[in-house]
Formats: structure tokens, sequence, C-alpha cells
């Protein structure tokens, strides 16, 4: 499917422009995943490629057809696409009464559809509630029915919303499990949108970035997540380092320049830009060490912080005469942290590689 310049208005009061003149290209088959902040328009533009919404403004195509428009959306489009929602609604009657209803509504031959169902039954864990009633089974389960639902829909593409979110991990990993399968078999074109980046690193092969209604950023999924080229993508990401300045050429180096900060980089040309340290490229010592790392800061440890599986240690290097230092973080782990007996108050050493910073316009 491709996407030319959608414009999507809720109605208010008061009217809220949620996308303006998004452009996007959905290669298949394979899977890519929608990230942005609450409200940056993620169900929205699932609405739009699911074909539920027209928009107001720009088309979507279909193998080079135009399928929807500010006009409307072209007759028996809608057949081409599925969405299953994070709330998904569940008609009365069993689960397997459901998954029959939608493939009747859709054509299908009652001789064909068991056959359609079977290859999710086992991966999604259904077999022992294919015929509950639905008020009876637990969300985790009205989820995985819903999906299962879509899935044997067998359309060209598929689209999910917060597939995963509010899940057991029981439930999640069989949801995370069905998407990976029928991506295996490279028959069809899964779009999620999702808050959870290791998901999207794991099942993704291409990222859309969502802000400002338009596609910020798109591209492989993992270089976009190493490597973020906008602002609000880095900001999205929770990079700690993040710092407006200017690059200067000195010959055989390149230089980054800030308030407070001279690192060294590797830069294409010189000039204003803005620099991403993640933290987990930096390394703490109690001693400079001898390395290849051409960055190197001593300061007082401020904060330890820990954050999921890892620990944030947060370093005020002494103020430069010119400006103020800001503060750096790295990202450890809890065993370094023992090891090292860090703690606030001490002295230590952030280190980092030229290459560990990644420059971009904005």
């Amino acid at each position: 499917m491709h996407a030319d310049g959608l414009g999507r208005t809720l109605a208010g009061p008061p009217p809220r422009r949620v996308l303006d003149g998004l452009s996007l290209e959905l290669p298949g088959p394979g899977v890519h995943a929608v990230l942005g902040a609450n409200g940056s328009g993620k169900t929205t533009l699932l609405r739009l490629l699911a074909l539920l919404d027209a928009p107001d403004a720009g088309e979507l195509r279909f193998d080079g057809e135009r399928v929807a428009g500010p006009r409307g959306v072209a007759r028996g489009a809608r057949r081409r696409a599925t969405l299953v929602f994070d709330r998904p609604a569940l008609l009365r009657g069993t689960v397997r009464w459901n998954v029959e209803f939608a493939l009747r509504a859709r054509g299908v031959p009652a001789a064909e559809r068991p056959a359609r169902l079977a290859p999710w039954i086992e991966p999604l864990g259904l077999g022992k509630i294919l015929d509950a009633r639905v008020d009876r089974i637990s969300a985790g389960e009205a989820r995985r029915a819903a999906l299962a639902r879509g899935l044997a829909l067998g359309t060209e593409l598929l689209l999910l919303d917060e597939p995963t979110a509010n899940l057991d991990p029981l439930s999640a990993g069989l949801v995370e499990g069905a998407v990976a399968e029928l991506c295996a078999r490279r028959e069809t074109t899964v779009v999620l949108a999702t808050h959870d980046l290791a998901q999207a690193r794991r099942l993704a092969g291409q990222v859309h970035f969502l802000a400002g209604g338009r596609i910020a950023q798109g591209g492989d999924a993992a270089a976009m997540l190493d490597a973020p080229r906008s602002t609000a993508l880095a900001a999205f990401l929770g990079v700690e380092n993040l710092f407006r300045g200017v690059v200067e050429d000195r010959g055989d180096h390149q230089r980054f320049i800030a308030p407070g900060i001279d690192w060294a980089v590797i830069a294409e040309r010189p000039g204003p830009c803005w620099a991403a340290l993640p933290a987990r490229d930096v390394l703490v010592a109690r001693d400079r060490p001898a390395s290849s790392a051409m960055n190197a800061v001593e300061g007082t440890i401020e904060r330890v912080e820990e954050r999921g599986p890892t620990v944030l240690v947060v370093l005020a290097p002494p103020d430069r005469e010119d400006a103020p230092a800001p503060r750096l973080t790295a990202a450890v782990t809890r065993a370094t942290v023992q090891a090292m007996g860090l703690a606030p108050g001490q002295r230590a050493w952030l280190v980092w590689k030229a290459a560990s910073v990644r420059l971009f316009d904005g």
C-alpha cells in the first residue's frame, strides 16, 4: 500500500488536525511498526490504512489502484485490509462462532472456514476456549480470539493497534509468536502500532515514527532505533544525552562544540547540528582507561537510578571556564554498580568513542 499526502481532522470542539500531509510506503510482505507519542495519530492512521475512514486530503493506493481519498473509499476495497483493535469487540457466542461469522461476512464458503482458522488455534493457544462463550473468557483470551479472527480472514494488509498492551506475559508471547509466524509465511503486510520499543525491535523490519502529523523518520528498524535522526525520535526513545551545538573541522578530526561540551566526533560536514549519545554506549571507570575511546570526562556521580534491567549513572563534570558542563548519563548493569561500588558523591570517569555520538540536523 502507498499513502500520499494524507490529512485527517478529528471533530471537536475544537477540531484537531491529527494527520497533515503524511506519506508512507508499505512494501510487503513484512512487519512495519508505527511508533509515536500518545495523541500522535497512530490509531487514526491505522483506521485510514484499514479503509474504515476516508482521508480529508491525499490518497491511498493498493498496487497502484486508488482505493481511498477525500471522496470516500472505493467499493469492495475494505476486503483487502483487517484492523484488530486494542479493545476488540466480540459478538455474543463462542470464539469459534465469532471467527466463522467474520469469514461468512466476507463470503468464505462454509466448507473452507475450519481450514482458515485451524493454522492459528495452536499458535494462539485457543484449543481449550474455541467453544467457550466470549463472556466467559479473559481479556487476554479475547484479544487472542480477535487476532485469530483477523488472521483467518487472510487479507493482504493486517493492522494491529497495540496488540499486546496490558496483556499478561503468556498472552503477549502468543500474540508475538503468531505475528512472527505470519511474517515467516511471507503472505501478508503487517502494520502494528506500539509503544513497546523492544517489541518493535523483535518483530518489525521497518519502523515509522509519527510526529507532527507526519512520518518524521522511517527506515530499517535496527538502524532507526539505534541511531535516531530527529530530536523528536531521540526524545521518544529516551536518549539521555541530547545536545544542540556545532561541528568544527580540525583538519584530521572533528569536534562537537556546545556550552560546556567539546567532544571528538565523526561528522560528514561541519555546521550546526544535534548530538545524541546513547547512555548504553558510555562506559564507567574509576580511573581513566587506556583505550581507543577519544572522549573521557571525569566528574562526581550525582545519581544512581535503577531503570528496568539497567542502572543509570548520572555524572556531574566540572564546569568549564566558558560555560557550566551538562550532566552526562551512562547505562550499566546492576552487577557493574555492585562490583565498582558506584554511589553518589564518588569520583568516576565516563568514556565513549567518537563513533558513538549520533549527529543529525533536527
